[in-house]
């Protein structure tokens, strides 16, 4: 299935549209790129940190790691369509990683200590993205 971004678009919300665009016209869409028909960037919206957003329209797939659960879009993908459509110039174009499902059987191997000790581990090397993993967790469960 195709996706085009006015489809995308179509099924938000008024007021998330709205929200969305201006969260583009601020220049909240952060790290933007592009690689053939998928998009990903970060876009900050009122949270600490930025959200992640993803669309690939050859699958018609989007994805934003923000908590909202009311419609199928929400203003973080608006954004990001409205600046793929307005302002396709700040995607750069590159080679984006496949989000295939990481493989998580090394890990679950590990005893509960040594699980533990590789979360600390990774706290200390990348003090940021566990910040924004906790906080995102902890938006999910509000």
């Amino acid at each position: 299935m195709r996706l085009e971004l006015e489809s995308l678009l179509a099924l938000a919300d008024e007021r998330v549209l709205e929200r969305g665009k201006t969260l583009f016209l601020r220049g909240a869409v952060l790290e933007a790129a592009r690689s053939r028909n998928r998009l990903q960037a970060r876009v900050q919206g009122s949270a600490p940190f930025p959200y992640r957003v993803e669309i690939d329209l050859n699958k018609g797939e989007w994805r934003c790691s923000c908590p909202y659960t009311w419609g199928p879009v929400c203003k973080h993908l608006a954004a990001v369509a409205f600046a793929a459509l307005e302002a396709p110039e700040i995607f750069a174009r590159k080679k984006l990683g496949r989000s295939a499902p990481v493989n998580l059987k090394p890990l679950l191997e590990l005893s509960d200590d040594e699980l533990l000790r590789f979360l600390w581990q990774l706290a200390e090397e990348r003090p940021e993205l566990m910040e924004e993993f906790a906080y995102n967790l902890m938006q999910r469960y509000e």
